[in-house]
């Protein structure tokens, strides 16, 4: 009885609430896009907009166009191979009150069944602070519509750490990030993960070589902006 109270109770919160819109971004199905469907599917708050955003493409270029179509007043990525916990979106959008963005923690997990909690041990981390780390999981985030508006798209142009450099953007802008002390995510690691994968050194090397080209932007824009104050 109590059960379907809360689910009574939770169908009316998320039908008077703000629609999410939630991106999958892809380039071809790597055998798990319909689990992170189905992770939407399995959502508390039911007011969702999914959306699939396929192309040959970099990942923001697929997030870009999935924003475009979206109407949403929240915006959030899903990647396809992962999944969303089951009350994600309802605790994001009641998390996000009085901010521009918000982050969580998430779980690492393998097909083994093997699972590792990651919480980050900063939760309102500043520019200097994710510029020495990337402490966000960027898979827990949503985002309010206009933060789009003022800061600008994801980077077409990056065929990696896409959304590390749109974090460290919103906060050398001045965004206000808010923290969600719960799971919201479950990232799946697998050999196929461009991240992960690919263990050569050459390639390992040459990702590093880009994430500090990002971090050389926003580096120089803080020593300047550390000058004038």
């Amino acid at each position: 009885m109590k059960d379907i109270q809360l689910n009574q109770q939770v169908k009316e919160y998320s039908m008077q609430s703000p629609k999410v819109s939630i991106i999958i971004p892809y380039s071809k199905d790597r055998g798990w896009l319909n689990e992170a469907i189905e992770s939407v599917k399995n959502q508390s708050y039911s007011n969702i907009e999914l959306i699939l955003s396929q192309s040959n493409r970099t990942v923001g270029y697929n997030i870009n166009s999935g924003i475009e179509k979206s109407t949403g007043e929240y915006i959030k990525y899903l990647c396809d191979d992962d999944r969303l916990t089951e009350w994600s979106i309802q605790l994001s959008v009641e998390s996000i009150e009085g901010f521009d963005f918000i982050h969580g923690n998430s779980i690492n997990f393998w097909d083994s069944g093997k699972k590792v909690a990651y919480i980050p041990s900063i939760t309102n981390p500043t520019t200097p602070q994710m510029l020495d780390k990337n402490i966000i999981h960027g898979g827990t985030l949503m985002y309010r519509r206009d933060v789009f508006d003022r800061v600008g798209m994801f980077d077409e142009s990056l065929d990696c750490a896409e959304e590390y450099e749109f974090n460290l953007r919103c906060l050398s802008r001045g965004l206000k990030l808010g923290y969600c002390p719960t799971f919201l995510y479950e990232y799946r690691r697998h050999e196929n993960q461009k991240s992960l994968g690919n263990t050569s050194k050459e390639y390992q090397a040459e990702r590093q070589k880009k994430i500090q080209l990002i971090k050389d932007r926003y580096e120089d824009s803080n020593r300047f902006s550390s000058s004038r104050t």
